[in-house]
Order: C-alpha cells, then sequence, then structure tokens
C-alpha cells in the first residue's frame, strides 16, 4: 500500500493492522475517499497475494450494492454459502470478504452478519467499507477493526498526482472539484468511472447557470433523489476547497452553498419532499 495516497495516520493505522490482522476491518471515510481500492489492497497485502491479484484470486467475494439500493439477507446468505466452501490453500489468510457500503445494509442482515463475525471461519478476512459507522449496529462494529480513511492534505495529494505526472493545472482543477477526495480526484484525472462523477458534472454545470435555469433542473432531479443527495454533496466538497482562499462576496457565495448542501443532505437523508428541498438547495446561490 506505499503507493497509495493516505493520510499519514490513516497509513500507520492499516500498517498496525497487516502486522497483527484480525479477520474484520471496517474502513470509513466519506464517499469518494477511494475505500474499495483500499479495500482490495489491504486484501491483497494480508493475502500476500501480488498487486493487482485480487481481481483473478478464486476466493474472494466482492459485495457491491447497485446505488443505494439496500443489501438485504438474501445477500448475506450467499455470503454463508461462499464461507461454506472449502479453500485448499493452506495459509494464515486464504479468502477475503469485501462489502462496499456497509452502512447499506439493512437491520436483519446486520444481525445475519453478526453472527459470521462472531464466529469468522478460519483464514478469512472481511473488509467493510461506510461512509459513515453510525448506520451500523454498535454490536457489528465491535467486531470489527475500524480504520478512519483520513482526507489527505492539499499539498500531499497536489504532490502526489503531479509526481504521476498529471499537469498542475489539471490536477488543481481536479481538487477544486472533488475537495480533494482521492478516489473522485483519480477518476477525474484519469477519466475514469466513478459513481459521484455523474453527480459532479450536474454539480459543475448547476453552479455556471442562473436561478431560473437551476429551478428547471430541479424537477428531474426530484426523481433521482440520491443524485440529488450526490450533488449536495458534491456541493460541499466544492464549497469546503473554496473557502480556503475566497473573500468577500465569494466567501459569502461559497458559505451558503456549504451551509445549504449540508442542509439538503439531511433533508433528503430524513425523507423529506425532494423537490421542495432541491428548490431551496438551487435558490441558495
Amino acid at each position: 500500500m506505499k503507493n497509495l495516497l493516505l493520510h499519514p495516520v490513516t497509513r500507520q493505522r492499516l500498517a498496525d493492522f497487516t502486522k497483527t490482522p484480525s479477520q474484520a476491518s471496517l474502513l470509513v471515510g466519506p464517499a469518494g475517499s477511494g475505500k474499495l481500492t483500499l479495500a482490495a489492497k489491504l486484501s491483497e497485502t494480508i493475502l500476500e497475494l501480488p498487486p493487482g491479484g485480487l481481481a483473478t484470486y478464486p476466493y474472494k467475494l466482492l459485495i457491491k450494492p447497485e446505488g443505494s439500493t439496500a443489501i438485504g439477507i438474501d445477500t448475506i446468505r450467499d455470503l454463508e454459502r461462499f464461507l461454506s466452501l472449502r479453500v485448499p490453500l493452506q495459509t494464515a489468510y486464504n479468502r477475503a470478504i469485501i462489502i462496499e457500503n456497509a452502512q447499506l445494509l439493512t437491520l436483519e442482515a446486520q444481525n445475519a452478519l453478526l453472527k459470521t463475525l462472531e464466529e469468522p471461519p478460519s483464514g478469512t478476512l472481511i473488509v467493510l467499507t461506510a461512509d459513515h459507522e453510525q448506520a451500523l449496529l454498535p454490536t457489528l462494529r465491535s467486531r470489527a477493526a475500524v480504520i478512519t480513511v483520513k482526507r489527505p492534505d492539499r499539498q500531499l495529494t497536489e504532490t502526489y498526482f503531479q509526481n504521476h505526472n498529471f499537469d498542475p493545472s489539471a490536477t488543481k482543477q481536479a481538487y477544486a472539484i472533488s475537495g480533494g477526495l482521492p478516489g473522485l480526484m483519480s477518476a477525474l484525472l484519469e477519466q475514469e468511472e466513478h459513481p459521484l462523477l455523474l453527480a459532479t458534472q450536474r454539480a459543475r454545470q448547476l453552479l455556471s447557470q442562473s436561478a431560473y435555469e437551476r429551478l428547471l433542473a430541479v424537477d428531474d432531479l426530484a426523481k433521482q433523489r440520491s443524485l440529488g443527495l450526490d450533488v449536495a454533496f458534491i456541493f460541499q466538497q466544492m464549497a469546503h476547497v473554496s473557502l480556503q482562499n475566497a473573500t468577500g462576496e465569494a466567501a459569502a457565495k461559497w458559505q451558503a452553498i456549504l451551509t445549504a448542501g449540508y442542509q439538503a443532505a439531511e433533508a433528503l437523508n430524513a425523507s423529506a419532499q425532494p423537490k421542495l428541498v432541491l428548490t431551496n438547495l438551487m435558490l441558495s446561490f
């Protein structure tokens, strides 16, 4: 994992875990912070696989929900069937399970997974990722080593990408758009797919439009609640970065966007009326 862009505290925590691994780990950090990539690299390290080796490794299971769809009990039952299969390799760790966006696990699914974490099969590494750990049962969190994926500082981030031959101006622009989230920033620079790319494009478009044009977009966004949530999240990231240097009217604008972005996300998560929430967001700047 030495080639990954990581906050020093996160890097040390991962190093400690790999020295004396437990059978379950929970990686916690905001969407776009590269948790899935980190989960794969952590699994490769523990299973002693070469870089990229997890992709073709036969004794791994990746549970990756579609969008914001909940992960139900049937998925955990599939996991249990996977665990019942024999692994011929006789090594300390020979099987890996990665559950992306574990905050989407239903309560029933979490209780079923808890039984597995309480008595995990020998040689099995289970890595969960979550945007926030509060959505998981305390008993579930207590069975895993929680590792917070902190956001690296700006200088470290920009230097990392410039050292990987990305244009400095493109790197600065990607940082401003992504809020310095390594996973999203990498996708922007390398033009790769990422769940937040559509929201990033929409957020940039909305920022360049008039209030009237933004209001015309509300109906479409209101029909796609998860996209509306992602747009609010991207507004927050852009505002955090812009406020570091903005002054006067620009600072007031970005502060309004930041506040409105947080309010919109909280309201949408609380199942408020999407059209009303997004209308307020679009009128905030």
